[in-house]
């Protein structure tokens, strides 16, 4: 009796064959599989899904699909026919059939289209595991399910299922009216969560373009004393009537300030909850100015290296079985950590346990595998969840805070200092945890000192814009998308041109697009709607509800908002054409033609030679071109180099964005970055 373990990817194949084996390699072209003789096992890799959903009739709304191979239905997927084949080929020498993906819905949706396509079986044993290392990897296997979580499949299913309705069908009409009013094809999209993110993107813009700034005065008062001279605030803070703030100043200006009162106050800094894949991408953007989709990236690379725990988790839990102490040696031979970790080892080892749970897998951690070779993205985020793992065992810190109550002329004012008294688990989270300190001198009831006022005029500000990592926060906030998707859906957003920048601002189309939908299809910007399709899937997965019934429900929400869009395609697709080409123009003009110095230059598509140049639009009486990458997105920025050219940002697979002076004149350019030019050339 021979037996299958497939693996989601190639990494993970070659991890589960070195755990069990010896194994053999084998190959076919370029895809491997391994062999382990001794054990009649064979374990061969997917690469991602290798099936998708396709719609059987082509008439819109389309409910009735299918499965079929991903390179049967997207040229981009032309790869996945490769590990197709080898599955295929090694399925037929096989009886006994162990599904050993990631384990959550993904995993499971690719490990069942597998067993039943390819491997022609109606069921599978299941390997469960949150770490790809050895003794991880042989429990798992040791320990296997006799069959699949059909939970997990089932609402995994449906979960596409939906997404291809709402996201097919809906984005179908959005193109379907452009084309029908304006005869030319635009790529729109919309969908399930994209509607609803968007519109969540679109309120705090609206927001911010409805904002009247309210004009509002602050008399501070410069305090010199022993140490340095420190900042006073009149205690009302900011005065909305001039004439009031002026007189008080005219009254303070520049007399001696006395003590009156001096309160301290002890908090307690308590340390940190285990890291879920939410709260890990907004700390590395806090620490790092690291997008959502790069800290997922690095992660994925790191779990895959058997470094790091399963990252796609929602779980603020580190259960007792992990095995902290023989994690903590672990890591103790990395002579980076080998101080910290005598420390924490000298505690009671009980975590500081947040209140969110996942069924499937536990908080990150690191698995104390000596983590060799690491740069770059990769290497910030493991010392981050390192020093993370630390710090939830670490005792709490304290900050004491300082509030010195003046009077200048009778006048109430107010002093602040903060310091760090107790730096707890803080010390083993440096230097992540690093708080600003203000440390006032000693001081005494009475003292008077010499200061210097100050008035100062400024109005009110507008909400802030959101940022990738506080909108990551706000999704989830809302119930919207899940853990793994949520920084995918805001790249989807960018690419399509409905948001730009960083912080996160709504375009033209963006807006369009939300009050368009607004008007004549609300539903799809439902966020209750949403919200419901995910608690139903839950109940799906907790094998309390049949995936007919939620997909029934979906059919008429679809139908309805459909038909509620045919009837006005011709005015929805003027619109949204329109808004999609003042969005383009903006977007591809860079600055003003500094020959001509009467037009723009734009970026503009060669059909003879499908590159990409800038050209004054002022052609044919000005003739300026020039060149730019060919490959990448790009955005232009508000930064301005020294030439009084915009910088351009390129951002070319993953990484940091490649910025750039597209000036062919500018004397201030920086050096090419050879290996990014190379990617960035044809």
């Amino acid at each position: 009796m021979t037996q299958l373990i497939i693996a989601e990817k190639p990494s993970a194949a070659q991890k589960i064959a070195d755990a069990l084996g010896p194994a053999k390699q084998k190959k076919l072209g370029t895809v491997s599989w391994f062999e382990i003789p001794d054990k009649k096992i064979i374990v061969a890799s997917a690469v991602g899904h290798l099936f998708s959903l396709k719609g059987v009739k082509r008439k819109y709304p389309v409910f009735e699909v299918e499965w079929k191979p991903t390179f049967e239905i997207s040229k981009t997927a032309a790869y996945a026919k490769k590990y197709y084949t080898v599955l295929e080929r090694v399925a037929k020498k096989c009886d006994e059939f162990v599904v050993a993906t990631d384990y959550d819905i993904e995993g499971e949706v690719i490990g069942l289209n597998i067993v039943r396509f390819l491997c022609k079986q109606k069921d599978a044993q299941r390997m469960k595991f949150s770490t790809l290392t050895k003794e991880d990897l042989v429990e798992a296997y040791t320990t296997r399910f006799k069959t699949l979580d059909w939970g997990q499949a089932r609402a995994g299913e449906t979960r596409h299922t939906l997404d291809w309705f709402f996201g097919i069908n809906l984005s179908h009409a959005a193109v379907a009216s452009v084309t029908a009013a304006l005869n030319r094809y635009v790529p729109l999209s919309i969908g399930r969560v994209q509607g609803p993110a968007l519109a969540l993107l679109a309120e705090r813009e609206r927001e911010i373009q409805a904002f009247k700034p309210v004009p509002y005065w602050q008399i501070f008062a410069d305090v010199k004393l022993k140490t340095g001279v420190f900042e006073a605030i009149h205690v009302e803070d900011r005065f909305w009537d001039q004439t009031k703030a002026k007189q008080i100043f005219n009254k303070v200006k520049d007399k001696p300030a006395k003590i009156a009162k001096i309160a301290k106050t002890k908090q307690a800094v308590h340390p940190p909850f285990p890291f879920d894949l939410t709260s890990l991408q907004i700390e590395s953007y806090r620490c790092f100015r690291m997008s959502p989709k790069r800290t997922l990236s690095a992660a994925q690379e790191l779990y895959t290296a058997a470094f790091i725990s399963y990252p796609r988790t929602s779980s603020q839990k580190l259960p007792v079985r992990l095995g902290f102490r023989k994690i903590l040696n672990k890591l103790a031979k990395n002579t980076k950590y080998a101080t910290i970790v005598q420390q924490v080892l000298k505690t009671s080892l009980r975590p500081n346990e947040g209140r969110k749970q996942d069924s499937a897998h536990p908080a990150i951690y690191p698995t104390g595998s000596f983590a060799k070779g690491l740069d770059g993205d990769s290497a910030k985020v493991y010392d981050l969840i390192v020093k993370r793992f630390f710090a939830v065992f670490g005792a709490p810190g304290e900050r004491e805070s300082t509030k010195v109550g003046l009077f200048i002329e009778d006048e109430p004012f107010v002093m602040s200092g903060i310091i760090t008294t107790k730096l707890g688990w803080q010390a083993w989270y440096l230097p992540y945890a690093e708080k600003k300190e203000l440390e006032l001198p000693i001081l005494k009831v009475g003292d008077v000192y010499a200061e210097k006022t100050r008035f100062n005029a400024d109005e009110t500000k507008p909400p802030k814009r959101y940022t990738p990592a506080s909108v990551i926060k706000a999704l989830e906030k809302e119930n919207l998308g899940t853990k793994a998707t949520r920084a995918s859906i805001i790249e989807i957003l960018r690419d399509r041109g409905y948001i730009e920048g960083t912080p996160i601002q709504v375009t033209t189309l963006g807006l369009t697009v939300i009050d368009t939908f607004s008007k004549y299809a609300p539903l799809i910007l439902s966020k209750e709607l949403t919200r419901n399709f995910e608690v139903e899937m839950d109940k799906i997965r907790e094998n309390k509800k049949k995936p007919e019934s939620v997909l029934k429900d979906a059919q008429k929400s679809i139908a309805s908002i459909y038909a509620d869009f045919d009837k006005n395609k011709m005015t929805i697709g003027k619109i949204l054409g329109e808004a999609f080409t003042e969005t383009q123009n903006k977007k591809n003009t860079l600055c003003k033609c500094p020959k001509c110095g009467k037009g723009q230059m734009r970026v503009l598509y060669s059909r003879k030679t499908r590159k990409r140049f800038l050209a004054c639009n002022e052609y044919p009486k000005c003739k300026t071109t020039w060149g730019m990458p060919q490959k990448g997105t790009f955005s232009v920025l508000k930064t301005m180099c020294k030439c009084g050219t915009p910088y351009v940002n390129f951002y070319i697979r993953r990484g940091r964005p490649w910025r750039l002076c597209l000036s062919p004149d500018c004397p201030h350019k920086e050096p090419y970055d050879p290996k990014a030019k190379k990617e960035a050339e044809e």
